[in-house]
């Protein structure tokens, strides 16, 4: 049974801990906060929850400004007041409701929400009593609102600190959800869900409560929260979206209409469509907005909401006829810039005008170069049914089998050979036929069988001989089928499909041997340029780019990885999800982040079911590595049993994956001689396969086990590779065989400079242990604090180095960190600057780490803490 989710009216306070801390500080410092954002983005749940965490002992008093109250002298605080005296002035008044807020003290808090609706004598006590400091203020306001001028005063005068709560961004709205719904959201799902409502807070809940009621929004068989079908606006939140868009006539809806439908649309295309005049009427309400992209100024809804509420009011046959409009528009400007063909075709799908097959046949293939298969699902059989013929049949065949919809697959492509007139169709359509056989169906025999086949009746053509070199790479013959594949890619005589499959294998067998970064990204240039020269091959570019992000990964170029990141940007649809997840999920597993790591990999796991094509093993796998470095051993011994369950014979070329997993299941246990025997696993498997940039990983995870056999093979992987993470691994295992507390500490500089947190922290950890079994009393302090700052950046990963070197203190662990600091003799303004936090908080963690241990002052615990390591370093 999947878990309960939370009820409604009880959404948890997820996301906002690090505006919490922030407006924690500014309240502390300056005695009042103003806490300003858009409405629905959760200023007043932080602004509760913020009383209820400084004040949980104090006395409270909570003010809400209202519409209804604000016409009323001192309407908010009315409640607390005692009736008018006899002949007194509006002076003593305010004086006498200043007073009365003031019971309670300095340590007492006031509430105002919605202050910018505040009436002119309440805004006056308020600013009266944070310019006296009578008791601490929290405010909120809605940005953009006129407030009144004594509240603006507060803030321009620096009475009160102003700070601006946006929304929520994809990745706390993911967690927001799953501890809203009690369990894993699938990435599609948390991304759609953030692009429908922006992250906006109350918006969110209105759009998961009425989904979830509509049964659209439901827990899968494994527990996982799925959201299929479109959204539709619960009378709520329609309620909500009528009272920010307001009243409108009919030419203004007719505005938000054709935006709704067409978006971006030209700024000239819509007002000539809608009107100069309305146009600017509802621009300037906010419900559009005009963006500047070269020299042309485009529209888009100010909120994607809008564009639900406005469609959802039309009519099938008003919004045809209006799709119509606005495509015999765009006709009529040339489509001309890069995204009109799509735009055009989409609505060509939905409208009353005829249907063009190669126009939907092309715009399909640049919605395949944005991730967004459904779109191009829709328009290629469109363009079937339109009279596409063999580029309509193929590209939807190649499309479906690259979403492991095998048996639909074989269909398309049977349309497909129906329609072939020339070898060249025929061997496009041999490709996807043994692309399917091979990864999908994982039928290796009969695929070889295939291969065989069409070798033998066209010995002169390349594709076969492709096929050949991506099967061997995928068994495990990485040096081999490189140099075969970068061959056959840097031949200007094959077609664009068949460059696009051999690049395809030649960049993940150049990542895997290592130290060709050059040559990765002539390859890559290739393979991208010929999937988009291709009209059924855009599907592969997602794989093309991972290819060059592993290369990164493994060569230790954390700017170069950005790089890759960079191409998940222009990402749309539903497939898009999928391609984050497993980029930015490889890089948390690979840099030190395994929590993140078993969030983004675990939400993709829906979009590849059964051997997921080959991925499944490998999503797996990394998932178990994830799990066993925070200890939870149970789920990543499950997860590897999963990973085996899934995997493909044949498939050889990922093994390495599980191998690691069972090798930090086993560390975690403290079964240390069966990890180092894992990394010997893995170094003897990539020399066979001719792997060196898995080799140096498996031999710098025998070196952070604490191996000291290692400096002489890294070193001689490091000269043949070239690469900076070569180097810092060598530069590890150097240091760790000569027991070098200095080398050690440069190695995790350099290993953090790869972006390996996690390798690093075992280096200075280890620096630590090697420091104390020496009897050093002082030289394990700033590496114990470096090691503890690395650490602390792995959201909780345990290693056996870390688990030695750890010191023994009754704090937090950001408490040990800032102790340690303050034992090296750091002021509280430094500490605060190298652990990027305010001196208000490190002030804070002084407090608590002496509160903890019973010591008086810092100058206290920074002796404590001096003796502490001092103790642990005797032998």
């Amino acid at each position: 049974m999947p878990p309960s989710p939370t009820s409604p009216g009880s959404w948890p306070f997820t996301g906002r801990e690090r505006d919490l801390v922030v407006v924690a500080d500014a309240l502390e410092r300056d005695g009042a906060v103003v806490l300003a954002g858009a409405a629905g983005v959760g200023k007043s749940r932080l602004a509760r929850e913020l009383v209820a965490r400084v004040a949980a002992h104090d006395q409270v008093r909570v003010a809400r400004a209202s519409a209804s109250a604000c016409e009323i002298p001192l309407g908010a605080f009315a409640h607390w007041l005692e009736p008018v005296r006899p002949g007194e002035g509006e002076a003593a008044t305010l004086a006498r409701t200043a007073e009365t807020l003031r019971t309670g003290g300095a340590r007492s808090v006031l509430l105002v929400d919605d202050a910018h609706m505040l009436d002119p004598s309440s805004a006056a006590v308020l600013s009266q009593l944070a310019t006296d400091r009578a008791v601490r203020i929290v405010v909120t306001v809605r940005a953009g609102a006129p407030c009144p001028d004594a509240v603006t005063a507060m803030w321009k005068d620096g009475v009160a600190a102003r700070v601006e709560i946006s929304a929520l961004d994809e990745e706390v709205t993911a967690a927001l959800l799953e501890a809203a719904l009690g369990g894993p959201v699938d990435a599609r799902a948390s991304r759609r869900l953030h692009e429908v409502t922006l992250g906006n807070v109350l918006w969110l809940r209105y759009m998961v409560e009425g989904e979830r009621a509509a049964g659209r929004l439901s827990p899968s068989r494994t527990g996982r929260w799925e959201w299929t079908g479109q959204p539709v606006l619960s009378p709520a939140l329609e309620h909500l979206i009528d009272a920010r868009i307001g009243t409108l006539d009919d030419d203004e809806r007719r505005v938000i209409q054709l935006v709704a439908l067409g978006e971006p649309l030209g700024l000239g295309m819509l007002e000539a469509l809608g009107g100069a005049d309305e146009v600017e009427r509802v621009a300037e309400r906010g419900l559009i907005a005009v963006h500047e992209d070269g020299v042309r100024s485009e529209v888009r809804l100010g909120h994607p909401l809008y564009g639900e509420a406005a469609r959802g009011r039309l009519s099938v046959p008003r919004a045809r006829r209006m799709r119509g409009e606005l495509s015999r528009a765009l006709r009529a400007t040339g489509a001309r810039r890069a995204g009109d063909q799509l735009r055009h075709a989409v609505l060509d799908l939905d409208s009353d005008t005829p249907r063009d097959a190669a126009l939907l046949v092309a715009a399909a293939r640049q919605a395949t170069e944005l991730s967004d298969f459904r779109l191009a699902e829709r328009m290629l059989r469109a363009a079937i049914e339109a009279g596409g013929g063999f580029e309509a049949h193929l590209s939807l065949a190649f499309l479906l089998s690259w979403e492991l919809r095998a048996e639909e697959a074989l269909t398309a492509l049977t349309g497909a050979m129906e329609f072939a007139t020339s070898t060249d169709e025929r061997m496009r359509a041999f490709l996807v036929r043994v692309q399917t056989t091979f990864f999908i169906l994982d039928r290796h025999d009969e695929g070889m069988a295939l291969l065989a086949a069409e070798e033998a009746r066209t010995p002169d053509r390349s594709e076969p001989a492709v096929v050949r070199a991506v099967v061997r790479g995928v068994g495990g013959d990485v040096a081999g089928a490189a140099d075969d594949a970068l061959a056959l890619a840097r031949r200007d005589d094959l077609s664009s499909q068949a460059v696009c499959w051999a690049s395809w294998a030649a960049s993940y067998m150049v990542a895997f041997r290592g130290g060709e970064t050059a040559q990765q990204h002539e390859i890559v240039a290739r393979g991208t340029d010929a999937a988009r020269r291709a009209p059924e091959t855009g599907v592969m570019l997602g794989n093309i780019v991972f290819a060059e992000l592993l290369d990164a990964l493994y060569a230790g170029t954390p700017d170069a990885v950005q790089d890759r990141l960079a191409w998940l940007d222009d990402l749309t649809g539903a497939q898009a999800t999928t391609w984050t997840g497993l980029f930015r999920g490889t890089v948390a597993g690979e840099t030190g982040r395994p929590r993140t790591a078993v969030r983004l990999l675990t939400g993709i796991l829906a979009a590849f079911p059964g051997h997921g094509g080959g991925w499944s093993s490998w999503l797996h796998g990394r998932i178990a590595q994830g799990h066993a470095l925070v200890g939870d051993t149970a789920a990543a011994e499950a997860a590897v049993a999963t990973a085996v369950r899934h995997h493909q014979g044949w498939v050889r070329v990922f093994d390495t994956e599980i191998t690691v997993a069972r090798l930090w299941i086993a560390a975690n246990r403290g079964a240390r001689p069966e990890a180092v025997r894992r990394a010997g696993q893995i170094v003897t498997e990539s020399r066979r396969r001719g792997a060196r940039a898995t080799e140096l990983a498996g031999r710098h995870l025998a070196v952070r086990l604490g191996e000291r056999d290692q400096a002489e093979p890294l070193a001689e992987l490091a000269r043949r590779l070239g690469t900076p993470r070569a180097a810092a691994s060598a530069a590890h295992a150097a240091a760790l065989a000569r027991r070098d507390v200095t080398g050690l500490v440069a190695a995790a500089e350099a290993l953090e400079a790869c972006g390996l947190d996690l390798a690093a922290a075992d280096a200075a950890a280890q620096a630590v242990v090697v420091a104390r079994e020496e009897g050093r009393a002082s030289g394990p302090l700033a590496v114990a604090a470096r090691a503890t700052a690395l650490a602390a950046r792995c959201e909780g990963a345990t290693t056996p180095a870390l688990a030695e070197a750890r010191v023994p203190l009754r704090v937090s662990e950001r408490e040990r960190e800032v102790a340690i600091l303050a034992a090296e003799g750091f002021s509280n303004r430094e500490i605060a600057a190298r652990l990027h936090v305010s001196v208000r908080t490190v002030e804070s963690h002084v407090y608590r780490a002496c509160t903890r241990l019973g010591l008086p002052d810092r100058a206290s615990l920074a002796s404590y803490v001096a003796e502490s390591i001092a103790s642990s370093s005797r032998p």
